[in-house]
């Protein structure tokens, strides 16, 4: 991922494209990836987690495969968009697996934690080397900028099939031990059953309030994020490979946050922890915007990229919690439903916006546009505090209601 946010915007300009179009490019992809994640959430919850990794892997990694092959822009939009069909179908059983094989909690909250700090840890290999591939004065054997971009959609679409293939085995190992452990082959979450009892209407309730505010984070991300790196290209004009390092840095910075939210975050409560790091989101790009030193801005980038990123394990774990286990994949797709049709307006909004001129080019218009749609990270936590607030209720009252019920039970 961290790899497709560099190559693709310079890809696009090295085809005689330009922001728009890469906006359009990525937005499409976002929409096909939205269709597919109710369908991929449906089948993890009824074939496994395993089987739904395998296909999207098999999937995104053919149309990485596929992409130095074609040409015209229209083929590019259409392959690169199958990588939409491929991370729709993988997306919900990745986080549904940590989930299943995990107990509610501090556990659940560390592990999300661990594996998200131990892939980004390992993405911060992919820019950097992305940025030295497209060095001209790296590899001179490649020849022209077209084999060197060549080279890397086959190093993408390797690493997307291996990962498919990698979850398949993982369930199935979790599975085994879990088996070994408590006899208990039916279900691969059976043994950490914690999730609450509520009904199918608590659950649709959850799925749409947490879907609200990844809906408000989604328009803001959609409308920034994709246009970052361009953003930094073209008000600092840096050489490829450190726009790689950059990047590299955010990931670095990232993943160590990503695994102190996953440890603290219990304790100083989720809620807390996601809303003052969102807070901080919107005043760190302004620092973005405004900086008129490589260095100074590079910082702020950083930064800002980590606070934004490193609130996943916190909210994931938090949403877990809240949906009964025979329900939470299709529960999470509908959240990242609502997080990704946004998204995918946000960055088309930008593209046509950009494409019309609107406050001159793309530096002018992030320097006035980014830091104001920034401000929809700390609101959206509201819709998830609501969210949390009548799921306690909800539990509450019914235990209240079973307690006289079992007392006149004994009585009888």
């Amino acid at each position: 991922m961290t790899m497709r946010l560099l190559v693709m915007p310079l890809f696009v300009l090295a085809i005689n494209s330009d922001e728009a179009f890469y906006g359009l490019l990525m937005a499409t992809a976002g929409y096909v990836q939205a269709l597919f994640l109710l369908p991929g959430g449906t089948l993890s919850d009824k074939k496994g987690r395993g089987p739904a990794m395998a296909i999207g892997g098999a999937i995104s990694g053919a149309a990485f495969f596929m992409l130095p092959h074609v040409e015209t822009p229209i083929t590019v939009l259409t392959v690169f968009a199958l990588t939409g069909v491929g991370d729709g179908l993988m997306m919900n059983a990745v986080d549904a697996l940590i989930a299943d094989h995990t107990q509610k909690g501090a556990e659940r909250t560390k592990s999300y934690g661990v594996a998200i700090g131990v892939a980004t840890f390992a993405a911060t290999i992919g820019p950097f080397v992305g940025g030295a591939i497209l060095d001209e004065n790296t590899l001179p054997f490649l020849g022209s900028p077209l084999a060197r971009f060549a080279l890397l959609f086959y190093i993408m679409g390797t690493f997307r099939l291996l990962s498919g293939i990698g979850g398949l085995y993982t369930e199935r190992w979790l599975r085994a031990k879990s088996f070994g452990r408590h006899g208990l082959a039916n279900r691969p979450d059976s043994p950490h059953d914690d999730s609450p009892n509520t009904t199918r209407s608590d659950d649709a309730r959850t799925a749409f309030l947490f879907g609200v505010g990844q809906l408000l984070m989604g328009i803001s991300s959609g409308m920034v994020i994709p246009y970052l790196i361009p953003w930094i290209y073209a008000a600092f004009r840096p050489e490829e490979l450190v726009l790689g390092g950059l990047s590299s840095a955010a990931n670095i910075t990232l993943a160590s946050g990503t695994l102190i939210v996953g440890m603290v975050s219990e304790r100083a409560g989720k809620l807390k922890t996601v809303f003052i790091l969102y807070l901080l989101v919107p005043l760190l790009t302004v620092g973005i915007v405004t900086s008129e030193v490589f260095l100074v801005m590079a910082v702020f980038y950083v930064v800002r990229e980590a606070l934004a990123n490193m609130t996943r394990p916190a909210t994931n774990s938090l949403f877990m919690e809240q949906v009964n286990v025979a329900r939470r994949g299709t529960s999470w797709a509908v959240t990242r439903i609502m997080w990704h049709f946004p998204r995918q307006t946000g960055t088309l909004i930008t593209s046509v916006l950009l494409g019309t001129g609107v406050f001159g080019g793309i530096v002018d218009f992030g320097t006035i546009v980014f830091p104001i749609a920034m401000v929809l990270y700390p609101l959206s936590v509201i819709p998830m505090y609501v969210a949390v607030r009548l799921n306690s209720r909800t539990l509450q009252t019914a235990a209240a209601c079973v307690g006289p019920q079992q007392e006149q039970g004994s009585l009888l």
